[in-house]
């Protein structure tokens, strides 16, 4: 990169801090302000594929980057600054810290004392509690992305996974993704699953726990990965821990703790950064506390960290003293951790999820979200994850919902409601594989108790084109329910997209006498009523739809085609105008209304329309409706271009109304 090049028009190059093979990471100053102060670039690199697919990555890398700058502050986590595209690269512009990497710290052949790594690993816990309790899995704790600050000398967690994150949802593996035979040194802080492309909050324990064997052994990543290698390829099966035990001098109560933060099988590993604290205060109650060595400047290497030799060796006492003397110290940690520790921390996690409770219910969210974090930090429990969960679906948060909900999960398999929001969340995400396996883990649970998992798994069925299967899940929740009004209200759009149509008008005119200010229902049996061919009856259903909520952008996108369909032109470009008006980013009623522009023959009007039609179909991640808006406006140019001026013959390959209406005919349940 040249020197002289500013990045996004404002961040001067100062020198490169590093490269990968997900992109590379530099040192800029910011020219926007006074004294350009310094700050870090990450320039993530983009798969190679289609113009129009790197344009959707790039919607889903600005959103992660938009929460993860809104997500939370900590004083030991770079603020995310900014971010931008140019070039088809993204940019990620994070707080500079000053400090040394703990992998300077970690030097190859020199191993830290146990003290020290018990130390080393409650600092680095402690952040990952907070980053836990934002919804955020890391993805890529590592020594280098962890720096020593200068001058408090405190650990800052850096390099968040996002584009690892990105490359999950887009179900593309990104640059980085390796299995455990990779040469890859950053791989040996990656569990199993992560690199099978599954996300766990213990996966980030993993790496921590990684971490502090590599303290302990003084063997550098690549040996590290070699001994997952020899642990892993017996005979196929997990292995219950890694081989590492005879390269270290450390006790069988912080061996124990280890294994199970390294487990390769996360089932049997620590689910909760708060439980190895708690584990580790407990072995470090009579033990001295010795932290890293101080780095006096950003530069220094000079300092050799602390090494087991220099741990104090305790006087011998008699075997059987000792024994009693372990077992009388147990126990009485024990009852002290019960009486002192656990039993404040549940009541306050207890008092801070009903006060949040209360808040949700009050639509406080943000308060809501802050007391169910507070009894998550006190107490964690499938409870408290799910209540937050739901509050930040509401919020419309819905990565750190989901988040939230496969927390709970964890913590709890049994619970058909963390399976059933989650698959909520899934939904809104795009993720119908997922939303579908999730409803019926959750019917399968409970089938009574979540009768909402059938009316929404039908929807997805719907959805992916299974109508029948989704008729199936609407009666099963019909016959459990019989006033269950939004099952009668999807089941009318099904019965009419299997050609069921009075079937549908009955379902929907149900669905009204049991919810008479249901706009939903009179839209859906306007539909029906438009694809049997009676606009006029479509019409007063929509009229209705819009008395009933006259700020609602759909009766009116559906009023504006019913009247096309009647020849009122005029008034359907009002209808499609006010849609607009309500909603300036409802996509088909801009696409509609330059339909009939074309047909006046108002290209000029009409080309604008199909512009930011477009422009929204690609920010929706839309690929066909991008076509059709695109395949539209290049209609329109050749026209324009044409000595003859013919009015160009627009024939999308897919229906604006199907296309438009998915959405707001069928919503999952809350």
């Amino acid at each position: 990169m040249a020197g002289s090049q500013l990045l996004g028009s404002r961040y001067q190059f100062v020198k490169t801090l590093g490269s990968d093979s997900e992109g590379s990471t530099y040192l800029v100053g910011d020219t926007f302000l006074k004294g350009h102060p310094k700050c870090v670039v990450k320039k993530l690199k983009l798969p190679g594929k289609s113009s129009k697919a790197i344009r959707f990555i790039l919607v889903l890398l600005k959103k992660k980057a938009e929460a993860l700058k809104h997500v939370g502050n900590h004083d030991q986590i770079p603020k995310i600054l900014a971010y931008f595209e140019e070039n088809n690269f993204f940019y990620l512009v994070e707080e500079f810290i000053p400090g040394r990497p703990l992998s300077e710290v970690l030097k190859p052949r020199q191993t830290l004392s146990e003290a020290a790594v018990q130390h080393l690993l409650r600092e680095i816990l402690k952040i990952l509690l907070v980053v836990h309790s934002w919804g955020v899995i890391h993805r890529c704790i590592k020594p280098s992305n962890l720096i020593q600050r200068h001058p408090d000398n405190k650990l800052v967690l850096t390099g968040f996974g996002i584009f690892k994150e990105i490359s999950a949802q887009t179900d593309q593996p990104s640059a980085s993704s390796f299995d455990i035979h990779s040469h890859n040194g950053s791989s040996a802080y990656v569990p199993l699953e992560q690199a099978a492309g599954q996300r766990h909050f213990s996966s980030d324990i993993y790496a921590v726990g990684m971490i502090g064997v590599q303290a302990l052994t003084g063997l550098p990543a690549h040996e590290l990965q070699q001994l997952k290698r020899v642990s892993y390829a017996s005979d196929g099966h997990i292995p219950e821990s890694l081989s590492w035990h005879s390269y270290a001098n450390v006790s069988l109560e912080f061996q124990q703790v280890l294994d199970q933060m390294i487990s390769p099988n996360p089932e049997h590993r620590y689910t909760t950064a708060a439980s190895v604290l708690e584990d580790l205060d407990r072995l470090s109650a009579a033990k001295p506390i010795t932290g890293l060595p101080a780095s006096s400047t950003v530069n220094s290497s000079s300092t050799v960290p602390t090494t087991q030799n220099e741990v104090p060796v305790p006087a011998r006492t008699s075997k059987k003293g000792m024994a009693l003397g372990i077992a009388g110290l147990v126990l009485l940690l024990t009852t002290l951790g019960i009486i002192t520790t656990q039993a404040p921390q549940r009541i306050w996690a207890s008092n801070a999820l009903k006060q949040g409770q209360i808040s949700q219910e009050s639509q406080q969210y943000e308060e809501a979200i802050a007391l169910y974090t507070e009894s998550i930090q006190n107490y964690p429990t499938a409870e408290a994850y799910i209540n937050r969960g739901v509050t930040l679906l509401l919020n419309e948060e819905y990565v750190r919902a989901q988040e939230d909900f496969t927390q709970a999960i964890e913590l709890d398999g049994s619970n058909a409601n963390a399976f059933y929001y989650r698959g909520n969340v899934r939904y809104f995400l795009g993720d119908l594989k997922g939303a579908l396996e999730d409803y019926t883990q959750a019917i399968n649970i409970d089938p009574d108790g979540t009768l909402k998992a059938y009316v929404n798994r039908g929807t997805v069925r719907a959805e992916l084109g299974d109508d029948e299967a989704a008729i199936v899940d609407y009666s099963e929740a019909i016959q459990r329910d019989p006033n269950l009004a939004e099952a009668y209200l999807n089941r009318c759009l099904s019965h009419s997209n299997v050609g069921q149509h009075q079937s549908a008008i009955t379902d929907c005119s149900q669905a009204i006498r049991l919810e008479p200010n249901s706009v939903l229902a009179y839209q859906n049996r306007g539909l029906v009523r438009r694809r049997l061919g009676e606009p006029i009856g479509a019409i007063q259903d929509f009229n209705i739809a819009i008395n009933l909520d006259p700020n609602d952008p759909d009766p009116y996108y559906n009023r504006g085609l019913a009247r096309e369909e009647a020849g009122e032109m005029i008034g359907a470009v009002a209808d499609y105008t006010k849609a607009i008006e309500l909603d300036p980013n409802h996509t088909f009623a801009y696409y509609d209304r330059a339909i009939i522009r074309i047909s006046n023959r108002d290209f000029e009007r009409a080309l604008a329309d199909l512009n930011i039609a477009a422009k929204l179909c690609l920010d929706a991640g839309r690929e066909g409706c991008y076509n059709d808006t695109q395949r539209a406006i290049n209609e329109i140019q050749a026209t324009l271009q044409s000595e003859q001026g013919i009015t160009p013959s627009i024939a999308p390959t897919q229906n604006s109304t199907e296309l438009g209406q998915s959405s707001t005919e069928q919503n999952p349940q809350l």
